[in-house]
């Protein structure tokens, strides 16, 4: 293989993606990882970005080439930064499509108008920036562990939660989704969140990581 650069632009998982940029070491190369965050019909517009990540040297010998499928973001040289941003963004992307579907079938399950239902669930989509605030103020609080409670405490939004799963049941609609937030919002109650932000549930969260790897 030489001192030839692979870019590799297909989705997998980062431990993956780490073997293979180790298995094309082994073999004198250097691989670059990408993630691709548009459909491909988008591929080549304005709108067209990809993550890149790896070794800094090759990325930018192959960023004139890779340039014409979009913006480049390079995120660093940890092999795995790029899949690790797609899945995030894909983490928020399909729990939300999930969320709608789930939603309208809350609706259609007692006769509801779906269509009208869906004009106001695509609005609340657009305003839950607004709600949660700049993504640097959320930044701050989950790097200094700030949570402090307001109106939408952990207790009061994990009431919600419940009540969906039991919204779900008397429905006959599959509770799986609303469940597991469910979970998340009683654990971080039994941590003793109950009187913080919802954004503790990044310290739950976190705990889930760090029980696995014991």
């Amino acid at each position: 293989m030489g001192s030839r650069t692979l870019v590799d632009l297909s989705s997998d998982t980062p431990e993956n993606t780490a073997s293979a940029a180790e298995w094309v070491a082994r073999r004198g190369g250097r691989f670059v990882a990408g993630g691709i965050m548009v459909p491909a019909p988008m591929l080549g517009t304005d709108a067209a970005y990809v993550y890149y990540s790896g070794d800094p040297e090759a990325f930018h010998g192959v960023e004139p080439v890779v340039r014409a499928l979009g913006t480049p973001r390079y995120l660093g040289g940890d092999i795995r930064l790029a899949q690790l941003f797609y899945l995030a963004n894909l983490d928020v992307f399909l729990t939300a499509l999930a969320a709608v579907l789930h939603a309208a079938a809350l609706i259609e399950s007692v006769g509801g108008p779906v269509d009208h239902a869906l004009e106001d669930l695509y609005e609340h989509l657009t305003l839950i920036p607004d709600m949660i605030g700049p993504s640097g103020d959320l930044a701050a609080d989950l790097a200094t562990g700030r949570h402090p409670g307001d109106l939408s405490t952990v207790t009061m939004m994990g009431a919600t939660a419940d009540h969906l799963v039991q919204a779900s049941i008397d429905t006959g609609v599959a509770q799986e989704l609303p469940a597991a937030v469910e979970h998340l919002y009683d654990a971080a109650i039994v941590a003793g969140h109950g009187k913080d932000n919802w954004t503790s549930l990044f310290e739950v969260i976190k705990a889930g990581r760090e029980t696995r790897g014991r």
